[in-house]
């Protein structure tokens, strides 16, 4: 069956559903797509996708409804299944005339796979769930921003540090600068005396 992939730029249908797009960490598919640049409703449909065999559209809504408790409208499920489908992380493909089947994408599937290992190795709550995460989402993508926020201030005041230094350097270099100017005046004082020395004829008398 022929697969289509329209390679679209990402869009962001369904972004107000979730306020931690906010957060661009983790892992990145190879099209550039990070997990949490999807909405928590693409990332559920995503993950459903992963683990069914080639489910319909249909099939898919239905797993979400009852998994999630709540009604998806036609409109909402197939706008957002194209966004995947334009993020080159599902395929879509014909079962016959009338419906459509779905399947993660090689870059799906190691997405979904990278954000779980991620997230396990930083001892983050894994957000990759059965539900895509969007119970734990919060207090992972809290915890995650804590840590950068930490980092970003540690660094900052590593930066304030070094500065400090440096203007520290740049005030002992100039004062060892100008030591050094005032020793070669005393050296060019002293030899212009020498040489008033020799030429004084009173002082060479002075010297029989």
């Amino acid at each position: 069956m022929q697969s289509e992939t329209t390679g679209m730029e990402p869009r962001t249908t369904d972004d107000v559903s979730n306020t931690n797009n906010r957060c661009h960490c983790g892992v990145e598919a190879d099209g550039g797509v990070r997990w949490f640049d999807l909405t928590g409703f693409q990332r559920d449909i995503l993950v459903e996708i992963y683990q069914m065999d080639q489910p319909s559209g249909q099939a898919i809504r239905g797993r979400i409804e009852a998994e999630h408790g709540e009604d998806v409208t036609s409109t909402r499920l197939y706008s957002n299944l194209n966004d995947l489908v334009d993020y080159g992380l599902i395929d879509k493909g014909e079962q016959n005339r009338r419906t459509n089947y779905y399947e993660v994408t090689n870059d799906g599937r190691r997405l979904v796979e990278d954000t779980a290992r991620y997230f396990e190795s930083i001892g983050a709550t894994n957000p990759v769930a059965a539900d895509g995460g969007r119970e734990q989402t919060a207090v992972d993508v809290e915890e995650l921003e804590l840590r950068v926020d930490a980092l970003s201030k540690g660094l900052a005041a590593a930066r304030e540090s070094d500065e400090e230094l440096e203007l520290r350097v740049d005030a002992h270099s100039k004062g060892l600068e100008a030591v050094r100017e005032s020793i070669y005046e005393l050296k060019d004082d002293l030899e212009a005396e020498r040489q008033e020395r020799r030429l004084d004829p009173a002082d060479q008398e002075a010297g029989r």
